[in-house]
């Protein structure tokens, strides 16, 4: 099965994007609806017209970069997956999809998540990157 990404429309929107002179604050534990775009092969893509997806803040690196893990709602487990529950929803932390994110691909804050919760992604993380 072939799935069509929309690759053209996310390069009209990264531009915008990338112009924008504002950029929130942000701290750890946030979780985020970010413009994550259209990627290659496996690479996770953002969903909807604006190419968003959740990510959790997991480390600020800077003003304005931080290392994110997005979220999906697919209940998949796996030494990379980690349970969440963001807005009231079950879902999963995508550990191996984590990468470096500049602040200006937020869209809008989601939440801040309980330390419980942040500690068990952390160790989750700390543990795959040890394997």
């Amino acid at each position: 099965m072939t799935f069509f990404k929309n690759f053209l429309d996310w390069f009209t929107l990264k531009p915008k994007i990338d112009n924008q002179q504002k950029r929130p604050l942000f701290q750890e534990r946030e979780v985020w609806n970010c413009h994550w775009g259209v990627n290659i092969g496996f690479e996770l893509d953002g969903k909807n017209d604006k190419f968003i997806r959740p990510v959790l803040v997991l480390k600020k690196l800077t003003h304005n970069t931080f290392l994110g893990i997005p979220l999906t709602s697919k209940l998949k487990n796996g030494t990379w997956y980690v349970k969440s529950n963001v807005q009231n929803k079950e879902g999963r932390y995508i550990i191996s999809q984590i990468r470096i994110i500049d602040s200006k691909r937020f869209y809008s804050k989601i939440e801040r998540i309980p330390d419980e919760e942040f500690n068990k992604v952390k160790t989750r993380f700390i543990n795959f990157m040890q394997n």
